[in-house]
């Protein structure tokens, strides 16, 4: 009995051996794993549980080919998207007998899950079994990608929380907020960028060790992204790595005059290098031709990093400037490089881009318009058109402001900014190219929503991560969990946890997860930076 090993690439050796020692000890464990797959696949056949020597062996073969078929399933969903691959359990019937099929995944690192299919019968009072094991693995993550395990493990129902003051604690430094902006976590590190337009500090670019989630991390690095002579710095909206050489961020500076020469104060798009952690520098400062209404650079709001891509969005821009690039850094026809970006395509937005999540040929983005959601189809090229979109119903005043995305499967998960309605949008994204996204489901989404004094407050959700059936949002002073498996039905999972600083116009502003770890940035009025770590025990 041989079992197959699904999303091997050959191309992986190449994408890891850039990588650090952890990105080696990966590789080692996949091929050592592999190795004791095939080794537990040949024993299969002699192993089966509580068996005699008189089992009916048509019986035998039956749960052999069902649990067979299961992992061949698994590994087509695989494909689709490794954030499918979970624990289930279902039961197919088969004449007079009933056979219950048991999936167990176990993710043992952020690119790669060990599934067991196990299928059970009854015989004669016995219970019969087989089991098959295989192993998954996400290649296209390690570019990069996303390192959330969608494999639920601990108590979710009591959410454990630890927070950190960023400045005072983290960084050991009092001198001003820093308040936090953005969040990538990637092969234990934490890629942190925060702003500066209130305060005084220089730095706003970290780098932090994540390899033991349970302890404050330690800072590995840090960068001031507009050093002297210029000097001049609004610090940075958004972070993407392409996991473990560049970071790309969009810089917050929105005071450059159109004429202004390419330099650190004068470009959207700015290109750290971290391959040595402890000594990040700017590799690259990109200046784009979008200007205000005012005749200043639109300065760069939110960034998406695939496959040697930039996807990079503006804030809003005057009469005949775009807000969304599709910028070459080494992967698109265009010869472009982290040090030579080459801008591919663009488009209008008629507003400034909140958000931007890109999966196979679909760029999606988030703005405050009436449509909320535009879908854009990428070509060989580089060259994107808008194929679909989604107008949510209602709003008020503000009518409804995209703000948030993430998908999973089919579904697309949509955060918005509200007066009134449903903040909170499941979307049916079979086919992106539906010029209106059908509902799957949504949910009003409220602070303060405890049933107890004082009234909810209306909120925004700033973020949002799936995994598996379990949907976490950050709002303006909350992080929510909702059981999101049945969209029609999205039913509140935990109390909710407040961020930090816990009262005084809160805001959270960033998150992302690795494993079983959520990361989330928040700050207060004072414009104090936060992050807090979040996990079921």
């Amino acid at each position: 009995m041989k079992v197959k090993l699904a999303g091997k690439n050959r191309g992986g050796q190449a994408l890891l051996r850039h990588r650090a020692t952890d990105g080696q000890a990966a590789l080692e464990m996949l091929i050592a794993l592999g190795v004791l797959v095939f080794v537990t696949s040949a024993a299969i056949t002699v192993t089966f549980g509580s068996q005699s020597t008189s089992v009916d062996t048509e019986t035998n073969s039956e749960g052999l080919l069902i649990a067979q078929k299961t992992l061949e399933d698994v590994r087509a969903v695989s494909k689709q998207d490794f954030n499918l691959v979970n624990p289930t359990l279902s039961s197919q019937v088969n004449g007079p007998l009933t056979y219950t099929i048991s999936l167990g995944v176990e993710q043992i690192d952020p690119f790669t899950k060990v599934v067991t299919s196990t299928v059970t019968w009854p015989v004669g009072g016995r219970t019969q079994n087989v089991q098959l094991t295989t192993l998954f693995t996400n290649p296209s993550a390690l570019g990069g990608g996303d390192t959330c395990g969608s494999v639920l493990s601990g108590d979710w129902t009591h959410p454990q929380k630890i927070e950190y003051e960023f400045g005072a604690q983290i960084l050991n430094d009092t001198s001003s907020g820093f308040p936090v902006t953005s969040i990538q976590t990637f092969n234990k590190k934490m890629y942190v960028t925060v702003n500066n337009d209130n305060g005084n500090n220089d730095d706003t670019f970290f780098i932090l060790d994540i390899q033991d989630p349970t302890i404050m991390p330690p800072v590995l690095g840090q960068l001031d992204n507009s050093p002297a002579p210029n000097d001049i710095s609004e610090g940075l909206n958004a972070v993407a790595v392409d996991g473990g050489d560049y970071a790309y961020v969009a810089n917050a500076y929105d005071s450059s005059p159109e004429s202004c020469l390419e330099d650190d104060n004068c470009a959207q798009l700015q290109v750290i290098d971290i391959n040595d952690s402890a000594n990040p520098f700017i590799a690259k400062n990109f200046k784009i031709q979008s200007v205000t209404t005012g005749n200043k650079l639109a300065s760069g709001q939110s960034i998406f990093y695939k496959d040697g891509i930039v996807y990079l969005g503006l804030a809003k821009a005057g009469n005949g400037n775009d807000e969304f690039f599709v910028i070459d850094v080494g992967g698109g026809p265009g010869g472009g490089s982290p040090t030579n970006p080459v801008i591919l395509d663009s488009e209008k937005i008629d507003n400034g881009v909140n958000s931007v999540f890109v999966r196979g040929n679909y760029a999606y983005v988030a703005s405050p318009n009436d449509e909320e959601l535009k879908i854009f189809k990428i070509s060989g090229s580089g060259s994107i058109t808008q194929v679909g979109g989604f107008d949510a119903p209602g709003g008020g005043g503000n009518n409804g402001n995209g703000k948030s995305l993430y998908l999973v499967g089919t579904k697309l998960y949509f955060g918005r900014t509200l007066l009134n309605g449903d903040e909170l949008y499941v979307l049916n994204n079979t086919d992106p190219e539906t010029a209106d996204l059908p509902i799957f489901g949504s949910k009003n989404i409220q602070d303060g929503d405890d049933g107890q004094p004082p009234a909810p407050d209306n909120t925004t959700v700033n973020g949002v991560i799936v995994r598996d059936y379990l949907g976490f949002l950050i709002t303006n002073g909350e992080f929510q969990i909702w059981k999101v498996d049945d969209p029609v039905n999205i039913a509140r999972y935990a109390t909710p946890l407040i961020l930090p600083p816990g009262s005084g116009n809160l805001q959270g502003t960033a998150t992302d997860c690795e494993g079983n770890y959520i990361y989330v940035g928040s700050m207060g009025s004072n414009d104090k930076g936060y992050i807090s770590v979040i996990t079921g025990q």
